[in-house]
């Protein structure tokens, strides 16, 4: 790509369907020479608009839930097709080459700022994190630390763990919403014992968008022997995270929500000197050592769609981790700033300085969030998620916006809301 064919002007070619992967492939090998365009834009420019147009989204109902699975730009579902065309060229030669997934390696360590000896490509975020809590060496009695807000499939996986080896796993119950990081910080630091042998923490909590003082956690957990693995599904491509920023020794990501990637597609980061001790979900024999990293990656037959990552990574970084966060922070403000002024709604995330970004949960109150989903989908057109699925803890509907995301659908949704707090009886 020409150095004279900005970053926002490929993103128009983009988003009205002329750049293509070609063009893809080009801003590829340019990235390192060109300025983010965090500079020319804000996050209330109508640029904006040109970068909606990127997105296949049906805007019959609006998508309100990117925690779950993040919009694919077209440029990147172009490259899923002449991907999984390409493999079937010649299958059994395509499948099974390891060379076309090095520079998507590389590309993501550079991202998080590690190694690239030390980012395993994996299928999402459940099978990265599940990798280290089912393979960690671990001794009847040892304990987990998590909380009860943590992903329902972590969750899972250590129970299953608790019945099978006899570990111990001891979930803490967080405040909702907390007052500070330092109390969720506290909550963490008084659950250790002398048995703590692991830390499971989110970055930020799935249920709510909840951010907790990672890095702060880490230390902690570091100066009394505790090794920490963060799950990092709704934080990695929303806003700017690396290994030296958080000083954990495992993450695991999903790269179809915030990278905006093929679906299918994730990350798992290990300390490059814990590979070894790590057992894979899938043996690998003597396929790999074990400190090769890409033991973890061994699944069997995976898809091709992996490789249209090349153009995830080139869309994303064409606009800048940093201010896609901003325009996902502003977005979330345009329609919660005017919930929180009305009384008949809670929100279950704080909107204190640093505690939350792209996910919030409110409650109107005297409803069952169930229903209120419900009514919120069939009969309004907006999708958005009821935490009420995944924990007794409270009720909630999370709303979770994305670069798709139009002001216009931000302003119907507000509307919505306020009418519904005045016809929806409290109790009914």
């Amino acid at each position: 790509m020409p150095t004279s064919f900005s970053r926002r002007e490929w993103i128009r070619k983009s988003a009205l369907g002329l750049a293509g992967a070609a063009c893809a492939q080009r801003v590829t090998a340019t990235l390192a020479s060109e300025t983010p365009l965090a500079s020319p834009i804000s996050p209330k420019d109508p640029a904006w608009s040109q970068i909606q147009q990127a997105f296949v989204v049906d805007r019959d109902v609006v998508a309100l839930n990117h925690a779950g699975a993040g919009c694919a730009p077209r440029v990147v579902l172009d490259a899923v097709d002449r991907y999984v065309r390409e493999a079937e060229r010649m299958p059994s030669w395509n499948l099974f080459q390891y060379g076309p997934k090095e520079p998507i390696r590389a590309s993501l360590a550079g991202m998080f700022g590690c190694g690239s000896e030390e980012i395993a490509i994996v299928r999402n975020a459940t099978e990265a994190l599940d990798t280290v809590l089912l393979g960690l060496p671990l001794q009847p009695g040892d304990e987990v630390l998590t909380t009860t807000l943590d992903y329902w499939a972590m969750l899972d996986a250590l129970d299953q763990r608790e019945k099978r080896d006899g570990i111990v796993v001891r979930k803490v119950r967080m405040p909702v919403p907390a007052n500070s990081e330092g109390q969720l910080f506290e909550a963490f630091a008084e659950a250790v014992t002398e048995r703590t042998k692991l830390i499971l923490v989110s970055h930020p909590v799935n249920l709510t968008g909840q951010h907790f003082p990672v890095a702060r956690i880490c230390k902690m957990a570091h100066a009394r022997g505790i090794e920490v693995l963060v799950d990092a599904a709704q934080s990695f491509g929303q806003y700017e995270i690396t290994a030296e920023l958080l000083q954990c020794d495992y993450l695991g990501a999903s790269l179809h929500k915030w990278l905006m990637g093929p679906k299918g597609t994730g990350m798992l980061y290990v300390k490059r000197d814990k590979i070894k001790k790590i057992w894979p979900l899938f043996p690998s024999g003597n396929a790999m050592k074990p400190d090769n990293i890409r033991k973890f990656e061994l699944k069997g037959t995976a898809p091709m769609t992996e490789y249209a990552l090349t153009e995830a990574i080139s869309f994303h970084q064409a606009i800048g981790t940093a201010l896609i966060g901003e325009r996902l922070k502003f977005l979330t403000r345009s329609w919660a700033d005017p919930l929180r002024a009305h009384d008949r709604f809670e929100f279950r995330t704080s909107f204190a300085p640093g505690m939350s970004n792209a996910i919030a949960t409110f409650h109107l109150r005297g409803t069952n969030s169930a229903e209120l989903w419900e009514r919120l989908f069939h009969k309004e057109k907006f999708f958005t998620f009821n935490v009420a699925r995944r924990t007794q803890e409270f009720q909630g509907i999370r709303v979770s916006v994305g670069l798709s995301t139009t002001e216009a659908e931000i302003d119907r949704f507000v509307t919505t809301m306020l009418r519904l707090a005045k016809e929806l009886p409290v109790g009914g």
